[in-house]
Order: structure tokens, then C-alpha cells, then sequence
């Protein structure tokens, strides 16, 4: 019928159901002090002093009640959804609620910096976390495949033994190899940066050549000739080289360790019951099985 279809309707109806699930979920006839919600003199001075820090100014009597009356809106909704339930079987609740915990115990965890007796200590069981990877720098020649085919290593063994035969050989020579995509010339560069421009296979056998002209060397770009110029080698760092990093990992290693204790110390107030065998069913079933 058309008054079934009527916006207004459905408007009442559903009043009328909020009102209904509002009073059996928080008894709303009651007088029970549960259902105060007292704004304080503490509370009110936050928010001025909040919209003083955001808009350089004072709140008018009308812009500060708007913001004691949105906080009254948002208890009441909060209040009554939790009345209601809504805060269960919701995952995105759960984890945010767990994520608040977790930080709580992380914040008392960090509330002092680290001593530095505690850093160097710290520091002396994991130097080689620390360890400053070697550098190299270097410049090359490069032969494309695709263009030359066959010959293209042939060709860089030939230019290969022309440069090691100059006196003196020269620092670089692209003009001896084909047009290529990126530099020529690296300054420092470590295996990871290598590794990322050239690949794999061309960063480990790179950091094994002796100084001078070198090669053929595979990437996958092609064949290259290298000339292997100043090598920095890989070394432990000196403590005040990276305090910083190791206040930060410091201070990650107490949250980590303290998230622990935080849960080891509330889990044993539960009756915790798993079923094992479902466990072990479920584990054993192929991914296929599961739909």
C-alpha cells in the first residue's frame, strides 16, 4: 500500500525502535547515577583552552557551548551503544581497544630515557646489528646484448685488455661501451644500492674485485667492464656514532617488552580453554578443504 512507502513512516518507525532498544538496553526510567553525565569546570576550561590553541582566540559563549554539547552527544551515544552492545563481535573495536592497552603499557614503559650504561650495554650485545656496511666506488663500461648479440662479450674482453694496457689505464671510458640508461660513475655506493641499480648477481661479484679495471661483469641490464676505485671496508661504528638510533631501539625493545609483561601478567587471571584437537584438525586440513 502507499502509505507503507511514506519518508515520514519511516521516520517514526524507526524513532520508535531507537526508543525502544534505548530504554530496554539502559532502563531509561530509571534514576540510577549511571545515567549522569556531569561536564566540569576542568573539562570546560580544555575545551576553551583548545579552540584558544586552534584559532588564536577565546571561545564566544556560543562557540564553547557548542563544544560542551557535542561532548554530551558523544557520551550519550558512546554510553548507550555500549549499552547496547555494539562494542561486541566488532573487530575494529577489539583491536582498537587492544592497540589503546598496548600503548598504556608502552607509555610507562618509556616514561625515563636510557641510561647510557643501559645503551652501551645494550650496544655491546648487538655490534654487529650495527655494523656499517662497506662502500665502493666505481665506474663503468657497458656492452648491450641485445644490440651486439653473440659478440658483445668478445668485445669487452677485447676493450678489457686495451685499458689495462694504457699508460696509464684510464679512471673511466664509457666512450668504449654503449649508450646506457643510468650513470656511469658511483661514488660509495653499498651492496644494498648497488644491488637495487644493478642486481644480485652484480652487487656480490662487484664487492669481490680487486682494484683497477675488472670483468666481464653480468647484470640484467647486459655485460660490463668496471673499473674498482676507492673501497671502504665494513666496520663496527663507534658508540656516540649511533646513540640516537639506539635510544630508538632501545626504547622499541621496552615497549615490545613490556606489551609482554602487560599481557603475561592479566592472561593468568583467565580460564583459558582451546580445543586442541579442533587445532589440530584445522591445521591439517588442506587450503583447498576450507571454503
Amino acid at each position: 500500500m502507499r502509505f507503507l512507502r511514506e519518508p515520514l513512516l519511516h521516520f517514526v518507525v524507526l524513532g520508535a525502535a531507537l526508543f525502544l532498544v534505548h530504554a530496554i538496553a539502559s532502563d531509561v526510567f530509571s534514576t540510577d547515577a549511571s545515567r549522569r553525565i556531569a561536564i566540569t569546570e576542568s573539562e570546560i576550561e580544555f575545551f576553551a583552552a583548545g579552540f584558544g590553541r586552534q584559532w588564536q582566540r577565546p571561545p564566544t559563549e556560543d562557540e564553547l557551548r557548542a563544544l560542551v554539547e557535542g561532548r554530551v552527544r558523544e557520551e550519550v551515544l558512546y554510553r548507550d551503544a555500549l549499552a547496547v552492545g555494539l562494542d561486541q563481535n566488532d573487530v575494529v573495536v577489539r583491536r582498537r581497544m587492544v592497540r589503546k592497552m598496548e600503548l598504556l603499557s608502552q607509555d610507562l614503559a618509556t616514561l625515563a630515557d636510557p641510561t647510557d650504561q643501559e645503551l652501551q650495554a645494550f650496544f655491546q650485545e648487538r655490534q654487529e646489528e650495527y655494523r656499517v656496511p662497506p662502500r665502493i666506488s666505481f665506474s663503468h663500461v657497458y656492452f648491450n646484448i641485445d644490440r651486439r648479440g653473440p659478440a658483445a662479450e668478445e668485445d669487452a674482453r677485447r676493450a678489457l685488455a686495451e685499458l689495462r694496457a694504457a699508460t696509464p689505464p684510464p679512471q673511466r671510458a664509457p666512450e668504449r661501451g654503449d649508450r646506457f640508461m643510468l650513470q656511469h660513475d658511483y661514488a660509495r655506493r653499498s651492496p644494498l644500492e648497488v644491488q637495487q641499480l644493478f642486481g644480485v648477481r652484480f652487487a656480490e661479484t662487484l664487492f669481490e674485485l680487486e682494484p683497477g679495471w675488472q670483468g666481464p661483469v653480468v647484470s640484467g641490464y647486459g655485460i660490463h667492464l668496471v673499473y674498482v676505485g676507492e673501497r671502504v671496508e665494513s666496520r663496527i661504528p663507534e658508540y656516540g656514532e649511533v646513540r640516537d638510533r639506539l635510544v630508538n631501539d632501545y626504547n622499541r625493545m621496552r615497549r615490545d617488552r613490556a606489551n609482554e609483561l602487560l599481557y603475561e601478567g592479566l592472561v593468568g587471571g583467565y580460564d583459558v580453554d582451546i580445543d586442541e584437537e579442533a587445532l589440530q584438525r584445522a591445521a591439517l586440513r588442506s587450503p583447498r578443504d576450507v571454503s
